[in-house]
């Protein structure tokens, strides 16, 4: 059976890890759909996918492109980048894989968006194993 990545971000998590100014936006519904072998989440400023590429995909690109940084303690293995729109983290837990996309406000925050693409990891993680 398909995870669904909405499960993964209930509202009280979200409002934590998200960056935008205006929290009505979680007042919508979220928007799932299938991506992969799993499925991809859009609640305001987060987008979620659970299962959308193997791992050994992800960590290959992750490697070519030097803007991403290894993040230790998050899963069996984890890669984070963050610009001037988006901060992403993409982890896994064995075969299982997650990336995170959460939108960085203007002005970002001191330190930038790291430790609550990483909040949310830490909360996924254990329901994927």
């Amino acid at each position: 059976a398909t995870v669904k990545a909405c499960s993964f971000v209930p509202k009280d998590l979200a409002l934590k890890v998200s960056g935008a100014a205006n929290k009505r936006i979680f007042d919508l519904p979220p928007d799932e759909q299938p991506v992969g072998k799993g499925s991809a989440c859009d609640y305001g400023d987060i987008r979620l996918q659970i299962d959308p590429f193997p791992w050994a995909t992800l960590d290959a690109s992750a490697k070519k492109d030097k803007t991403w940084m290894q993040v230790s303690g998050v899963g069996d293995g984890a890669w984070f980048r963050e610009s001037r729109n988006f901060a992403e983290l993409m982890g896994h837990v064995g075969e299982r894989t997650f990336t995170i996309q959460l939108g960085v406000p203007v002005p970002s925050p001191p330190g930038g968006m790291k430790q609550n693409a990483i909040t949310l990891a830490n909360s996924i993680v254990p329901k994927l194993k």
